[in-house]
């Protein structure tokens, strides 16, 4: 999902642009909704980067200490 940020934040951006600008031109109401889903996007795979980002830290932290652990039991 990471990789779809950028995706979301352009559709996001130009769906915007063209629905909330005032202009009027048939499917305004189409673009709007398309808007809105592409916000709702954009928000979920930044909150899963953010998650996933933090997950990955801490397995990573606690493979650090079994590693150091293991070699430390195999000096003694």
């Amino acid at each position: 999902m990471k990789k779809y940020t950028s995706h979301f934040l352009i559709l996001t951006l130009i769906t915007g642009i063209f629905g909330f600008s005032g202009l009027e031109f048939t499917g305004e109401s189409i673009v709007r909704f398309v808007c809105l889903v592409s916000v709702i996007g954009l928000m979920v795979s930044c909150l899963d980067a953010v998650i996933l980002s933090r997950k990955n830290r801490r397995f990573k932290n606690q493979a650090e200490k079994v590693k150091a652990d293991n070699q430390r039991d195999f000096m003694e």
